[in-house]
């Protein structure tokens, strides 16, 4: 940094994403040099805060007063500080020090109203709380408190008691949002302490529960909100239902000791737990720690070296890939080991010593159920030093469908079950392997519902957009070729022709995989001609930078592009941007596994136009939840688009059908609650004879 002021700046911005150790490390480097530096302190103290270390922050907070005693933001966090901590007094002094300071901060009026009340000074507290609506009246904080104080002293109307819950069940609705679950927690509960029959309140308290570890409370919470007018369909009520199956366990296990299983993640991928940001990634981790409630869960995932954390009752160990990163590099180096029609990911050497040292692992801990992604030549060598296990082999591509049938066939032999994400995979797999048809099993794959649909007091409905100037139209994945994303570019100089005031957001990474991997496997004539995006490095860049240079001229000089393409965004930034569109768009040519932005969309209550092609059709369904057209047509595309936009009942309509059949069918708790019943199921079957070949073999 050139400047401390611009070094503080950076750490601000890193507390903001919650990248805590990096915005530490600069705020104790300015402190080595400036050890009385106040914002340095200040800073430094927040996080001791939000590390819940709070009588580290309270020490950094003297030091800074030492240094500055006429420090305003300095007595308003002490007071926090105390208060948090049941040091009223204190905090009642720290307070009013900042007053003193500051006779105006609206703000600080409402935390002493608070403290005040704890201390059982209702009449006080009310005063304060008034004092902070006289500076402030748009200020929902204090209004709730101030409410909650009178009903203490019976003094609110049944008519009031129902506003002021529903509007304390928003503003948890607002902190579950920021990730403050403690606060989150209190406003639920004061809510309920209003309006005990108010049923969403009971199901969002039970979220923040579990999501605290509180799984025993957070049960009461559903079933509470489950048995409130048991006629009322909601949503919420529906996810009531799969949590409350999640976090129990299926009748066979009941009298049992818990299943241990163990998942196998794809170690090309070097993927950081608890934030995963690959698709399988996620997918293991929201998997991995729901089953947790009922079942001993370790994933397994390549890293740099051994080591292993434990989050949420999960246990993740990672193995080290770098002999296999060598022998991978040697092995390429062989001319005609590896072609177009036998790629390195189909070998059986393909990380092998990644699975051989998992597989010893296992045999020393051993496990109910093992869960493989995608690498099918895993499983051999799992089974080989663990013959007890019940092995899942988890396909999300069409490699089972495209890779050598007799490698295939004997890699095969060593699974139990054959798991797909849609029946359109699990259909290819049964008709290539008739012998193995009755291992193959369906599970769609999952939404975390509770971070796209924030229920609120008030009935939620699904936009319109029909007074909107603009109109958005939502593009989520990697933005290549084969997701159609050219096709979806072109389609979009029609509509605009249509209506100017549209824009279109592509949200992901830009870039095309490796031709192998899907376009050189191919025989789908739509597929294989991508192929012409590949013959250069820079084919599908240039193409981008030429389409945006056209779409400049057509919309015309001095104008904002009305396309944007944001990149790779964290999940959390995810679910704004979808609440934000008006039509989520997926022209996929290749054919995909299943399809996790448009179950998000669906979710979030979008309109849905996509592809007819893999398994796109079996969540979209023409005509009620979104429109299917033939893939590589960018005409039919545009008018699609075209259509929605024209008719904002439609798109209402559409999106309300979306998110019902999005909640019903495509959320984690319901995977989870899936793959406890698959996994309870295999373990009371026996070996598959195949396996038992293999093995004497």
């Amino acid at each position: 940094m050139s400047t401390v002021g611009e070094a503080i700046k950076l750490a601000v911005q890193y507390q903001r994403v919650n990248r805590l150790v990096q915005a530490e490390q600069i705020y104790r480097q300015i402190l080595a040099k400036q050890p009385d530096h106040p914002d340095a302190l200040h800073g430094l103290s927040m996080l001791a805060q939000q590390a819940g270390q709070y009588q580290t922050a309270e020490k950094l907070l003297y030091t800074l007063l030492k240094a500055q005693p006429a420090s305003f933001k300095a007595w308003f966090s002490l007071g926090n500080v105390h208060q948090i901590q049941g040091h009223l007094s204190a905090a009642v002094e720290a307070y009013q020090k900042a007053l003193a300071l500051q006779p105006q901060a609206f703000v600080i009026y409402n935390n002493l109203g608070y403290t005040l009340q704890q201390q059982g000074k209702v009449n006080d507290a009310i005063a304060s709380y008034q004092k902070a609506l006289q500076l402030q009246p748009n200020f929902p904080e204090a209004e709730v408190n101030l409410a909650n104080a009178l009903h203490s002293q019976g003094k609110l109307s049944p008519e009031q008691q129902v506003k002021f819950a529903q509007l304390n069940h928003d503003l948890g609705v607002n902190r579950k949002k920021a990730g403050d679950f403690k606060s989150a927690t209190t406003y639920y509960r004061q809510a309920l302490d209003l309006q005990p029959d108010l049923a969403i309140a009971h199901y969002n308290l039970g979220v923040v529960l579990q999501a605290q570890g509180e799984t025993d409370e957070a049960v009461c919470c559903y079933q509470k909100a489950l048995e409130i007018n048991p006629s009322d369909s909601s949503l919420y009520k529906t996810l009531s239902r799969q949590k409350l199956t999640q976090l129990t366990p299926p009748p066979q296990q009941q009298n049992s000791s818990r299943l241990k299983v163990a998942f196998i993640g794809q170690p090309f991928v070097l993927t950081r737990y608890p934030t995963p940001a690959d698709s399988i990634g996620i997918l293991t981790y929201e998997m991995a720690r729901r089953l947790a409630a009922t079942s001993d869960i370790t994933v397994y995932t390549g890293g740099e070296k051994r080591q292993e954390s434990v989050y949420e009752g999960v246990r993740y160990k990672y193995i080290p890939i770098k002999l296999d990163r060598s022998a991978l590099k040697r092995l390429e180096e062989i001319p005609g080991f590896y072609s177009s029609t036998r790629p390195s990911f189909a070998s059986s050497l393909y990380y092998a010593a990644y699975a051989l040292q998992i597989a010893h692992d296992l045999r020393k801990h051993p496990c109910d159920v093992v869960h493989i992604h995608n690498l099918s030549q895993f499983a051999p060598i799992i089974r080989a030093l663990n013959p007890k296990c019940k092995i899942v082999l988890h396909t999300h591509c069409e490699w089972l469908n495209q890779l050598d049938h007799k490698t295939l066939e004997r890699r095969l032999g060593a699974v139990d079950c054959v798991l797909s994400p849609s029946q359109y995979i699990s259909g290819q797999v049964q008709q290539r392997f008739l012998q193995f048809s009755e291992r193959c099993q369906v599970i769609a794959n999952g939404v975390d519902a509770d971070r796209y649909l924030d229920f609120l007091a008030q009935p939620q409905t699904v936009k319109s957009s029909s007074q909107k100037p603009i109109k958005k139209l939502l593009f989520v994945g990697r933005v290549c070729p084969e997701k159609g994303s050219h096709i979806l570019l072109e389609a979009f100089r029609q509509v605009l022709l249509h209506d100017p005031n549209v824009q279109l957001t592509l949200v992901g990474p830009v870039g095309v995989i490796p031709y192998e991997y899907l376009v050189g496997l191919s025989d789908d004539p739509k597929v294989s001609a991508l192929a012409s995006f590949h013959q250069q490095d820079d084919a599908w860049t240039g193409y981008l930078r030429q389409y945006m240079a056209q779409l400049s001229e057509q919309v015309g000089e001095g104008t904002a592009p009305p396309v944007t393409f944001t990149g790779l965004l964290p999940p959390s930034q995810l679910p704004n941007l979808y609440q934000q569109a008006d039509i989520f768009v997926f022209p996929s040519i290749c054919h995909e596994a299943f399809g996790m932005p448009i179950a998000e969309a669906m979710i979030t209550g979008l309109p849905v136009v996509a592809t007819q092609g893999g398994a796109f059709p079996e969540l979209v369904e023409h005509g009620k939840t979104g429109l299917i057209v033939e893939r590589s047509d960018v005409n039919a595309l545009a008018d699609a688009i075209i259509h929605l936009l024209k008719d904002a009942d439609l798109r209402k309509a559409m999106g309300q059908a979306a998110r019902q059949r999005g909640v019903e069918q495509f959320t984690f708790d319901k995977v989870a609650v899936d793959l406890q019943h698959l996994y309870t199921n295999l373990c009371c079957q026996a070996i598959p004879a195949s396996s038992l070949a293999l093995l004497s073999a």
